[in-house]
Order: structure tokens, then C-alpha cells, then sequence
């Protein structure tokens, strides 16, 4: 399409004169092929309008998404340092968040190693090896999944 529009402006610059003529139906034929263009131009703008509000919701939906730490299927249960979940009071195991974890806590612990808020860097790596552990189907996969997302970094 740089091509296209370098050769037009070629023609433009060009006298008068020195234009060459072409028949009627060539010069019918190229005003359409413009037209077309336009048209497939405008028609780009609008899908880009249109598609990007709908991607910054779903970055915001991504923050503000929760993960529970373990899944409401095994409440009552703790989380082993390395992520497992176990009966309660099990050594090297921490007992779990009160609340789910935000979001954006969990983004920013995993990506920048911060601790979650309250809690000390060891609770944080039981909950974070969780969290890493997640699949399909369990509670707090499809946050963490659009958390690992590379538009959200």
C-alpha cells in the first residue's frame, strides 16, 4: 500500500501535460480501487475503537480478581511450604489466608517477589507455590492464568 500511495504522489507532482490519459473507464476503475481502500481503512479504525476498551477491561478484571488460598473445596486446610495442601497444624505448613488473595497481590508478589500484605516472605512462598500449582478447573486458575498473560506485565 506504500507503494500505491509513492506513485500517486509521483503522478501528482507531475505537470498537467505531462500526465498520461487514460481512458474513462480506467480513471472509473481506480476511483472505485480508492474508494474500496478508504472504505477497508475507516472500517480498521473502528475495529481498533472498538476492541480496545474491551482489552483494558479485561486488564482491569485481571487486577482485580481474587485467587482462594486453598480452593473452598478444602477449607479448613493448610498450605505445605511447597504448595501442597495438608491437614492443619502439619509441619512446615501455614495456616491459609483469611480472604482471598487480590489480583494484583498475587501479580506483584510472583513477578516482583513482594510479600503479600500481613503476611511474612515465608507464608507468601507456601501461598505463592500454590498459586503456581493451580489448573485448570480449581478456584483462582482462570485469575492466575490472566494474571501470567503477557498484555498485563
Amino acid at each position: 500500500m506504500r507503494e500505491w500511495g509513492v506513485i500517486m504522489r509521483e503522478q501528482d507532482q507531475q505537470p498537467e501535460a505531462e500526465q498520461p490519459e487514460a481512458p474513462a473507464t480506467d480513471a472509473a476503475a481506480a476511483l472505485q480501487t480508492r474508494r474500496t481502500m478508504l472504505r477497508m481503512g475507516a472500517l480498521g479504525t473502528a475495529v481498533v475503537v472498538t476492541i480496545r476498551p474491551g482489552m483494558a477491561q479485561a486488564a482491569t478484571s485481571a487486577l482485580t480478581c481474587s485467587v482462594p488460598v486453598p480452593q473452598s473445596s478444602q477449607a479448613g486446610k493448610w498450605i505445605k511450604s511447597d504448595g501442597t495442601v495438608v491437614n492443619a497444624n502439619t509441619k512446615n505448613s501455614y495456616a491459609p489466608p483469611s480472604q482471598p488473595l487480590k489480583g494484583e497481590d498475587v501479580k506483584n508478589s510472583l513477578k516482583y517477589g513482594t510479600n503479600y500484605p500481613g503476611y511474612n516472605s515465608s507464608k507468601t512462598s507456601a501461598y505463592n507455590n500454590y498459586i503456581k500449582k493451580l489448573t485448570s478447573g480449581k478456584q483462582g486458575y482462570t485469575c492466575y492464568a490472566s494474571l501470567q498473560s503477557p498484555s498485563r506485565q
